[in-house]
């Protein structure tokens, strides 16, 4: 079931330049460039005990696999837009670091302990308070015409995670069992989680729609 009170954000990352996020709790939405100002309204939502999920437009995870073999190849349900190439490698750097510092300035200017995870099915039962997923807006999803392409791609990511909360259902289009998962060195490293478990636990990826 959905969490009472659910936030979903979305950042698309990149140069700062061209950082934009996207916040929808409830009726209430809106956005911008600055990601301080992004975590200033995270630590309000969490504060007054509403359940956050945020997302970032990059690779947050990449496949451990088993044999050699397996190494440079794209995460199942990539369909040639993959990690480990071109523009996929420029946002997986971009976006661990600006995860990383969003996570830990939230962790900063929280007066009370959360719980981080990467799991949606522990959002949805309780047991977190924050779930960090990815993003991916491949070039069919963008709107061509927005006047700032940066939040209107945060925007479609964060509707498209609100859409599927919506059904009690967040159902990945990523999946990929071995892996690495960068984002969960920032959660555990800010403090926010503390099970080494979620670092070979993959995120759910949430493709915004075509349009």
């Amino acid at each position: 079931m959905r969490p009472e009170n659910l936030v979903v954000a979305a950042v698309d990352v990149g140069k700062l330049a061209n950082v934009g996020w996207w916040r929808i709790a409830g009726i209430d939405a809106s956005g911008g460039r600055d990601l301080d100002d992004l975590v200033t309204c995270l630590a309000t939502d969490l504060r007054a005990g509403r359940s956050v999920a945020l997302g970032f437009e990059a690779p947050l995870f990449i496949p451990n696999p088993p044999t050699a073999s397996g190494l440079g190849r794209q995460r199942v349900g990539e369909a040639g837009r993959p990690w480990c190439a071109g523009a996929g490698t420029i946002a997986l750097a971009f976006g661990v670091q600006q995860a990383t510092f969003v996570l830990h300035r939230v962790a900063q200017v929280l007066d009370r302990p959360i719980r981080g995870g990467v799991d949606a099915e522990d959002l949805f039962d309780g047991s977190v308070d924050l779930l960090i997923w990815e993003a991916f807006v491949s070039a069919g999803a963008k709107d061509r015409t927005a006047t700032d392409p940066h939040i209107s791609d945060a925007r479609a990511a964060a509707e498209e995670f609100e859409r599927r909360a919506a059904t009690g259902d967040i159902r990945s289009d990523i999946t990929d069992t071995h892996v690495l998962n960068l984002a969960a060195t920032a959660l555990i490293t800010s403090g926010l989680a503390t099970d080494p478990a979620l670092l070979t636990t993959p995120c759910p990826v949430v493709k915004a729609p075509i349009l």
